[in-house]
């Protein structure tokens, strides 16, 4: 498979939804990019018998294959990890911090502003989490899927 080599191009602003921070992304070709966010979410998750609320910040970096669309379109595919924090609430009281684990699939459209250099994106981020804590004999583990819709504006340059 042929890659048709591109000049560095870089993209950087801001992500808002079920994740809101910082969006980079670099691409690597006309079809290959690395996108990175940092950002903060709110999660529902189902564990047990149970529904808990979860806000996280998390490093969210996907590797990102773009197939080329009419009228300056791109859908892309690709996957990542989902690193960082997370903590879950109780009657709206914080009640744990905990270090999350996790692995995505990402799929998603975005258009490429001609006569300005802007890309806007939309993101759909099905995936797996893990909570995790430990400290002196006490752990504690927690599965559930995080899933995260988004919008995204990013700069070019």
């Amino acid at each position: 498979m042929a890659t048709t080599a591109v000049k560095a191009q870089h993209e950087i602003g801001a992500i808002v939804g079920g994740m809101n921070g910082l969006s980079y992304k670099y691409w690597f070709s006309n079809h290959f990019a690395l996108q990175t966010d940092l950002a903060v979410g709110l999660t529902q998750a189902a564990v047990e018998n149970w529904s808990i609320g979860m806000y996280d910040f998390t490093v969210n970096p996907n590797a990102l294959y773009h197939f080329d669309l009419p009228d300056n379109f791109k859908i892309f595919v690709g996957g990542g990890l989902s690193l960082g924090m997370l903590n879950y609430l109780n009657g709206g009281y914080s009640e744990s911090i905990m270090g999350k684990f996790g692995i995505n699939a990402d799929a998603g459209v975005s258009y490429d502003i001609q006569s300005v250099p802007l890309v806007l994106a939309f993101d759909f981020r099905p995936g797996y989490g893990l909570g995790f804590r430990g400290s002196k004999g006490y752990s504690y583990t927690l599965n559930y899927f995080d899933w995260k819709v988004a919008f995204a504006i990013r700069y070019k340059f």
